[in-house]
């Protein structure tokens, strides 16, 4: 098909001499390409043309003919279109020569030509192209562009094999895909359906929209048991598998990266498998011979029953408050006083990942868990005066006592955040709420580099409070909880990478738990330590009903041989330990009182006894004064 060319340009020609004379008068070559002086002259002589040429007023010099000794003047206000098929080439005007100018472009040649749209708009060169698409390109087109918020003329489609679509981005389009993917990923499937994926090359501004079907979950995905205890695994803790892009993709692993950072803040309600993703990071920590704390609520602290042989003794903080509170007052003052701190020191080491292997054997990871962090810190207050132990109620004493080892708890989790890192220290806190009453303001939480959510519908105040970026983190797709399959579900947003959906390995069979499975694999991996009887622990794992107790007597050595004496838990903080001797000598006077009362036959009923408050100062009534007196009113 030939082509044709539509509005010609005009063209005018200005003459000039051959040539001119010099300062001395001699006659030289007149070459306004090459002289600036000449074509300064040719200038002025071209002002003059259009002066007596008024078609040439918008004319401009588009070349110089020295052979003719004519300046060759073009007027653009005019455009051509070249071409007759389903793609044409326009030569733009002078006034539609500037990229403010696109629309008014589109807009003109798309009316003059139904059916064609502007596929290319290059001003600085002064060139567009318009071509026929058909209606799914057009509409594949457009819902890109308005994803990225560019014009439609800079990307351009053709359909693929498979059925997608194969989209080049203009070169004056930068791809950033921490701004762009997650409105490509909406615009996929606007133009497919849910399930439709892409892929993006950032240096060739190529985008492959791929056809798919929307991706889901297994039931269960097993715990790959054999990678427990590698190498690769020492510094990298594969705990479940994240989403596909769509539907029969290969499942890639969820993993933390400890050397991107060492601090993970895990979020779950009750019930949404905050444990099960606890277990399986830990099962991957302790195979790596690790040093061991955990602090937990006495009454929640069975969950981590099957790790007891691996904890390091003194370092369990279930057992009680102060208990807890003493664990991490001594894990502070190891960081910053003991043999580590001395040690790191000394050799001025600024990251475990860098020091000899022989430190590394003598100076292990050690792990810190603290899990119901908000129960935990719900009462936190310190201390600031010793309350009047002959004049205020033990109740109140002990109010403050237990707030006193809450605040040890909250101050001493913050201070390990910020100095425990480059001693080889991994601290995982989890909280069923995450915010400023909970003990976790932005303060604290702006130092997790590794942020976990549990849980298919989490409460906004919960993904609010982990989430550094909550606004692009992906929800959890409507399929998997349709499909039954969100069970273990959660989102991570790990350092270094974008958010993701997940799924937590799961390691139990029909007739054993994951910790069952967790605790005989580790103990025939790593062992056990000697004072540990192998059978009698494995037996502490197994399923036991009414009819069949576990050994209760092994239970609590168990624990026993790890957990922190009470009395060295105390001593971890002087005020706790004068608390704590107020609170016996409250008990004491006030039994004796009391048991003077019952013998005063006379009537005290309105009297009132005020006593000082332990912390704030404030007169206080004995409980039972007050209580008289209200059932009085």
């Amino acid at each position: 098909m030939q082509s044709r060319i539509e509005n010609t340009m005009k063209q005018f020609e200005c003459v000039f001499p051959a040539q001119v004379k010099d300062r001395q008068g001699n006659n030289i070559i007149f070459d306004p390409a090459n002289n600036a002086s000449h074509r300064r002259l040719l200038d002025h002589k071209i002002k003059e043309f259009k002066t007596g040429n008024p078609d040439a007023a918008d004319a401009v010099l588009d070349f110089i003919d020295q052979d003719r000794h004519v300046a060759v003047l073009v007027d653009r206000s005019v455009s051509s279109v070249e071409g007759s098929g389903n793609r044409r080439e326009i030569r733009l005007s002078a006034s539609q020569s500037t990229p403010s100018a696109g629309a008014k472009v589109q807009a003109m040649y798309e009316q003059k030509y139904p059916g064609f749209k502007l596929t290319q708009f290059h001003p600085y060169e002064g060139r567009a192209v318009i071509e026929k698409l058909s209606p799914a390109q057009s509409t594949a087109r457009g819902l890109l562009a308005n994803a990225l918020n560019i014009d439609p003329w800079q990307v351009s489609v053709k359909e693929t094999l498979e059925g997608g679509w194969e989209c080049v981005l203009d070169h004056t389009i930068i791809y950033t895909p921490s701004k762009y993917d997650e409105k490509v990923q909406e615009a996929c499937q606007q133009i497919g359906h849910l399930g439709w994926w892409f892929e993006a090359n950032a240096k060739t501004g190529v985008i492959i929209i791929h056809p798919g079907e929307p991706a889901s979950f297994q039931p269960a995905h097993e715990y790959p048991l054999s990678q427990l205890g590698t190498a690769q695994q020492q510094a990298l803790t594969p705990f479940g598998v994240l989403l596909p892009q769509a539907g029969g993709l290969e499942y890639k692993p969820a993993v933390i990266d400890w050397q991107e950072s060492s601090f993970l803040l895990l979020g779950g309600e009750g019930g949404t498998g905050k444990t099960v993703a606890l277990n399986a990071i830990l099962a991957g920590l302790i195979a790596q011979h690790v040093d061991l704390s955990v602090i937990d609520l006495d009454n929640k602290s069975t969950d981590f029953y099957w790790l007891r042989p691996w904890v390091t003794p003194h370092h369990w903080g279930c057992e009680s408050i102060v208990q807890a509170a003493g664990v991490l007052n001594l894990l502070v003052e190891e960081i910053e006083h003991g043999e580590r701190a001395k040690v790191w020191k000394e050799n001025g080491w600024q990251s475990w990942y860098m020091i000899p292997d022989w430190a590394k054997q003598q100076y292990p990871i050690h792990v810190v868990v603290i899990d119901e962090f908000s129960s935990l810190v719900d009462t936190a207050s310190v201390c600031k005066s010793i309350p009047n132990s002959e004049k205020t109620p033990p109740a109140v004493i002990e109010q403050t006592f237990t707030g006193q080892a809450e605040y040890d708890i909250k101050t001493k989790t913050l201070r390990l955040l910020r100095t425990a890192r480059a001693q080889g220290y991994r601290l995982i806190l989890a909280s069923q709420t995450v915010n400023d009453r909970s003990g976790l303001g932005p303060t604290t939480r702006d130092l997790f580099g590794h942020r976990i959510v549990m849980g298919p519908n989490p409460s906004d105040s919960l993904v609010n409070g982990v989430f550094h970026d909550p606004k692009h983190m992906p929800n959890v797709p409507a399929n998997i909880l349709d499909e039954g399959v969100s069970k273990g579900v959660g989102r991570a947003e790990l350092a270094g990478e974008r958010g993701q959906v997940f799924k937590t390995y799961w390691a139990g069979t029909n007739t054993q738990s994951d910790t069952e499975i967790y605790g005989r694999t580790l103990t025939n991996l790593i062992g056990l330590p000697e004072d540990i009887n192998e059978t009698r622990y494995l037996d502490t794992l197994r399923h036991h009903g009414p009819d069949n107790p576990p050994d209760g007597e092994y239970m609590r050595y168990l624990t026993e041989r790890i957990s922190l004496p009470y009395e060295q838990a105390l001593a971890s903080d002087g005020i706790l330990a004068l608390l704590r001797e107020a609170l016996y000598e409250s008990q004491t006077t006030f039994s004796a009182n009391s048991s003077t009362s019952e013998n005063d036959t006379s009537n005290h009923e309105n009297d009132s006894v005020p006593v000082q408050d332990a912390g704030s100062g404030a007169q206080l009534m004995d409980a039972e004064q007050l209580a008289k007196l209200l059932s009085q009113g």
